[in-house]
């Protein structure tokens, strides 16, 4: 439906097995490696769910660097949420600005149609966290 040149998508029923086996596998403690590992393992998965399996290796490199500086802004939000009499500001309001901050990252790397292809049509007009079930339903829908 949605070709983007990148090859066959994996299936969603496909994407939910392996992320599921991906997470099976993982101690109850894991250790910063195996957590790092793991989540490279599933924007790999992600990828090849949403925009294609023959991504080209060198995006699929620059959106993990995007993924980690994202991961280092995600934990200094959770830092300031449970420090927040120290910050002013609500912790959504923090959360929208990541949530816009990751699509305008990614998009330095995909192009409008990879956008909408990874994050969903509505999410990348207006990208927030998926807290409302209604926004998270069609959300993750392969290419």
């Amino acid at each position: 439906d949605k070709d983007l040149g990148f090859g066959p998508c994996l299936s969603i029923e496909e994407y939910e097995r392996k992320i599921h086996e991906l997470y099976s596998k993982l101690p109850p403690e894991p250790s910063h490696e195996q957590d790092k590992s793991v989540r490279r393992q599933e924007l790999e998965l992600t990828i090849d769910h949403r925009l294609g399996r023959n991504f080209p290796h060198e995006r699929r490199e620059a959106l993990w660097t995007i993924q980690e500086q994202v991961e280092q802004k995600r934990l200094l939000l959770l830092v300031r949420y449970l420090l927040k009499r120290i910050f002013p500001g609500s912790i959504a309001t923090g959360a929208q600005r990541l949530a816009k901050g990751v699509v305008k990252e990614y998009a330095k790397v995909l192009n409008q149609r990879e956008i909408e292809s990874f994050f969903g049509e509505d999410e990348a007009r207006r990208p927030a966290l998926p807290i409302e079930p209604e926004r998270v339903k069609g959300h993750f829908n392969s290419c």
